[in-house]
């Protein structure tokens, strides 16, 4: 046993450690800083910062972190007792970036490179670290940060191709990334900089660029609005599944910048599962695409990552970082993290406890194009021309028109990438709902179900509870505001929803009030929502059931529609009792007799 020196509470002690004990460290998840961050276990208190540390806490073991300004995190430890770095994300946007992401909301076609140079081994600020990228070049500032303007993308959006990365620090090994895409938009990078050889790094990209017609289509005109049945009655209800608040995933450094397959990995970083989102769907998908794709590949990415904890691939963490699992990085892309702000906690699932293995390739037309030169690894290609699937595998032959003629890249199993970007600038401009459900469920085939592995359906983190009615005794005619207590499970904010409301008694129809239907947001917990009700003037006396539902507005028109996902529902029964027109209603008192 060895000695070492480490803080409890604000007292430093010399203790034994026990077998078993942990090396952690804790830093910022979205700009890879150090953090002052108490861990908690068994009633002791530890203090941690950015530099991996030993910590005499016994193996396995479940943790509290927290760090000013940051969102506390539960983690659970393996007793193998891999050098860690949990990753803690800020409760505020830092300033840097939410200052660029406004300058470039205004100029569509303009380019940025954004991040921070940090050391890896404890994550400190690095000045004056030299940024080149296409001939332009810039320095990092006394915190790490650094910005770099690029020449704009053509007027469709689009770019294309890749591009290098070069930094150089003095005094340390050279950076290079090689095949950062050249998108529209902010990217986000973290630089640590540590060993003695220079580390050049590709940046690993799930789909890989294909030649293909035009990427960067915007969405279609918005269709009319066709009410859709508040309370959902023919439109299914996503069931209510939590999803792992965190992730485990194998890097080869402290930083958490380094990807690695399953064997090479040397590091465990635990970080919340949406911020692993936004760290991965970026290099699984084009960040150019599409919106409707991106947001379809974000529902899958964060299946199978949640798949994974529940089915982790190695006793230290639950899925590596590249593409032997699902490449997974430092970087990020203003396209992708909005369109996963759009889908946060929504996963897949096939038995209602747990998130589905919701796998996909780059190309999953059941036809190999000898002359394609792209590696097409199906083992089953029964399905032919014009069809997704592979029959062997579990995934059966699904109608996919919009990949016919394309040569398979990629196992066939599960979505095809290139299929949800084609299926999203289609002439029929499918929505990502709709993209999801083709690959996974089937779209509820003709036999109103999917089969085999195509039986996935979407999940909701959201729930309502705890309904007050006010008043709950009320004239026809009169408007009652309606509230309950929200529950928002995703760890992230869900910014998109309407509040819809009815009113219903046996025997009789569902009493709604659309004009009421009120925009909500809700951060992580719990939330209250509230909006009113006008209750018609010809509705009979009685009492009623009031339903309050929660709808994802997936058409971003602001009303409740047929095209828009239902997340929640509550029931209170006989909550509002309306009574006839006459004085008693009217003003409070009994009529004189």
């Amino acid at each position: 046993m060895r000695s070492i020196r480490w803080q409890v509470g604000s007292l430093a002690v010399a203790v034994a450690m026990p077998a078993g004990a942990i090396e952690l460290a804790v830093r910022d998840a979205v700009i890879g800083a150090p953090l002052q961050a108490r861990v908690e276990h068994d009633g002791a208190s530890y203090l941690a910062d950015g530099r991996v540390r030993a910590y005499a806490i016994a193996l396995p073991a479940r943790v509290h972190v927290e760090a000013d300004a940051h969102r506390a995190l539960d983690v659970t430890l393996a007793d193998d007792g891999m050098a860690t770095t949990i990753l803690l994300d800020p409760l505020e946007e830092p300033p840097a970036y939410a200052r660029l992401a406004q300058r470039a909301e205004a100029m569509p076609h303009a380019r940025w490179l954004q991040g921070y140079a940090r050391d890896a081994a404890d994550g400190h600020a690095l000045a004056g670290v030299r940024i080149e990228v296409e001939g332009r070049h810039t320095a990092s500032d006394a915190d790490g940060y650094f910005e770099l303007e690029l020449d704009p993308v053509d007027d469709d959006g689009t770019a294309g191709g890749r591009t290098v990365v070069h930094a150089h620090a003095n005094g340390r090994a050279d950076i290079e990334r090689d095949g950062l895409a050249r998108i529209a938009g902010v990217q986000r990078l973290l630089l640590a900089f540590g060993g003695d050889t220079p580390a050049r790094g590709v940046v690993e990209l799930g789909a890989r660029d294909r030649r293909d017609g035009s990427v960067g289509a915007p969405d279609a005109a918005k269709a009319p609005v066709v009410r859709a049945p508040v309370p959902p009655i023919d439109v299914a209800l996503a069931p209510a599944l939590t999803p792992p608040a965190t992730i485990r995933v194998g890097y080869a450094d402290a930083a958490c910048t380094q990807s690695c397959c399953t064997g090479a990995c040397t590091h465990s970083c635990v970080l919340p599962l949406e911020t692993y989102v936004r760290r991965g769907l970026d290099s699984e998908w084009i960040a150019s695409w599409n919106t409707q794709s991106l947001r379809a590949g974000s529902v899958a990415y964060r299946s199978y990552g949640a798949w994974r904890v529940a089915h982790p691939i190695n006793a230290n963490f639950d899925i590596c970082s590249s593409a032997c699992c699902q490449v997974n990085d430092a970087g990020t892309a203003a396209n992708t993290d909005a369109a996963i702000a759009r889908t946060p906690g929504i996963v897949l699932t096939r038995n209602g406890s747990e998130a589905a293995s919701a796998e996909y390739s780059a190309e999953n037309n059941s036809w190999d194009d000898p002359g394609d030169g792209l590696a097409c690894s199906n083992n089953d290609l029964s399905c032919g021309n014009g069809f997704a699937g592979s029959p062997a595998n579990g995934w059966p032959c699904l109608a996919d028109a919009v990949g016919t003629g394309h040569g398979c890249f990629g196992h066939g199993r599960g979505m095809s990438q290139w299929g949800t970007q084609r299926w999203a600038i289609d002439a029929s401009a499918r929505r990502w709902p709709w993209i999801v459900d083709h690959y996974y469920n089937d779209n509820a085939n003709a036999n109103g179900a999917g089969t085999g592995q195509r039986t996935a359906v979407m999940t909701s983190p959201l729930s309502l509870s705890a309904v007050t009615v006010v008043p709950s005794t009320t004239p026809a005619g009169a408007t009652v505001q309606l509230s309950a207590t929200a529950h928002n499970a995703a760890g992230a904010a869900h910014a998109h929803l309407l509040v819809g409301a009815s009113l219903h008694r046996s025997g009789g129809a569902y009493i709604d009030d659309p004009a009421g239907d009120a925009p909500s947001s809700l951060p992580p917990g719990d939330t209250a929502v509230a909006r009113a009700f006008h209750i018609p003037a010809a509705t009979p006396a009685g009492a009623y059931d009031v339903l309050l539902s929660l709808y994802l507005d997936v058409d971003e028109n602001g009303a409740i529609g047929t095209g828009d996902m239902p997340l929640a529902l509550v029931t209170a029964t006989a909550a509002i009792t309306i009574g006839g027109n006459d004085r008693i209603f009217a003003d409070g008192f009994e009529a004189s007799p």
